[in-house]
């Protein structure tokens, strides 16, 4: 069984067609990640009505930038989170984004609702999913303040000093389609070991002009079986545990 531990259902125009081609690849589960104050409550509504989807929530950290008025419905975010701790997985989409950001007076409310993020995961004991564009350092500089029940690095293309930083801590990183043609992605497959290693599509997200989709992680699973030379069977077993032991309420 393939899950796609990092999605945005919500933005799908047809969740119907989404879901039966992932089945026919056999991807069964699917983490919808949330990303703004007024997607949240959308999150919840498609992960209810569809078995196969699971519902995360968090702030993105682009939302600073698409929602002026995110510092102030902060509070009250929290709480809609809170309120709904029984029947989410994780706290995510959530980081800061120093690269796709450029505006730097924008990246201290970042860093407020990063933080007040983290709190909230500690405080629900709940793994987080993680956006680190741009702002390796100061995310990896952060972590340690918070005890968090497990850390999923997103889409993981940063320096190379994190990279091996977080495989020390022991975080999990997980591999969008553009394996196929990032040498960043690679990187991070080729020295993240395979108890660590999970799968994504990031949908939908385009990679090389197609929408990514759950069922692309097929296809990740397979090039990731070719450059780390292990049997395709054998890997699919190896990230399902991986993602038993790190989105436990998913199963």
């Amino acid at each position: 069984m393939l899950i796609d531990i990092h999605c945005h259902c919500n933005l799908y125009l047809a969740i119907d067609e989404i879901i039966k081609e992932a089945e026919t690849q056999g991807v069964n589960k699917i983490i919808s990640v949330g990303m703004s104050a007024f997607g949240l409550k959308r999150v919840l509504e498609i992960a209810k009505k569809y078995d196969q989807i699971y519902p995360a929530l968090g702030i993105h950290p682009e939302e600073v930038k698409l929602n002026k008025d995110v510092e102030n419905q902060l509070d009250a975010i929290i709480d809609f989170i809170r309120n709904n701790r029984e029947i989410i997985c994780a706290i995510g989409e959530i980081g800061i984004d120093h690269h796709f950001i450029k505006e730097k007076e924008l990246y201290l409310i970042q860093k407020i609702i990063f933080d007040k993020m983290l709190a909230l995961a500690q405080e629900l004991k709940l793994p987080v999913n993680l956006h680190t564009k741009g702002a390796e350092k100061l995310i990896f500089e952060t972590l340690p303040s918070y005890n968090l029940p497990n850390i999923n690095i997103h889409w993981y293309s940063g320096p190379e000093t994190y990279l091996k930083e977080g495989i020390e801590r022991g975080y999990y990183f997980s591999i969008t389609p553009a394996i196929k043609y990032s040498p960043a992605v690679k990187k991070v497959v080729l020295n993240v070991d395979k108890e660590h290693i999970l799968l994504e599509s990031d949908g939908p997200v385009e990679y090389s002009g197609k929408i990514g989709t759950p069922a692309m992680t097929r296809e990740v699973l397979n090039l990731i079986s070719k450059f780390k030379e292990i049997p395709v069977d054998d890997l699919e077993l190896q990230i399902e545990k991986n993602t038993r032991d790190i989105f436990p309420r998913i199963f």
